[in-house]
């Protein structure tokens, strides 16, 4: 009589990779959700002013605003059309919680060259009165124009 071994009643060993499957989805869906409000951010167009020379700006800092003003003299941020008194709210909160991380905030401003000059001034003395000192303009360069 032959006695059963116990390696012969193993069953082979299998891969379950259902989990693996949803993880690679949710990134899927996390990056195109992430790509989606990187392109509406500047999603208003505007000439942006022209520029003999300028930095290329990939710091990306969670404490920095994108204000767009558009020829009409209209504000955007994230795409988005605003009130001024919104945008004012609204750089005086990213301000407050700067502060409170012990950050220096940052205001970036996307004017369109042939807009009015009214909004933008307000926008810059707003900016100004709240002590807020890093401001950067976004421009466009003379040759790629």
């Amino acid at each position: 009589m032959r006695l059963p071994t116990q390696y012969s009643q193993r069953t082979p060993l299998r891969f379950n990779i259902t989990p693996l499957i949803d993880v690679v989805f949710l990134l899927i869906i996390f990056f195109l959700v992430a790509s989606h409000f990187v392109r509406s951010e500047q999603a208003e167009p505007v000439e942006l002013p022209l520029a003999g020379t300028g930095e290329i700006d990939i710091e990306n800092s969670p404490y920095r605003l994108t204000v767009t003003i558009s020829r009409d003299g209209s504000y955007f941020i994230g795409g988005e059309p605003q009130a001024e008194a919104a945008v004012f709210v609204r750089v005086e909160e990213m301000q407050q919680t700067a502060v409170a991380a012990q950050v220096e905030p940052e205001i970036r401003i996307r004017p369109d060259r042939l807009g009015q000059h009214g909004p933008f001034r307000r926008l810059y003395e707003h900016c100004a009165k709240h002590n807020i000192r890093r401001i950067q303009f976004a421009v466009s360069s003379e040759a790629g124009h």
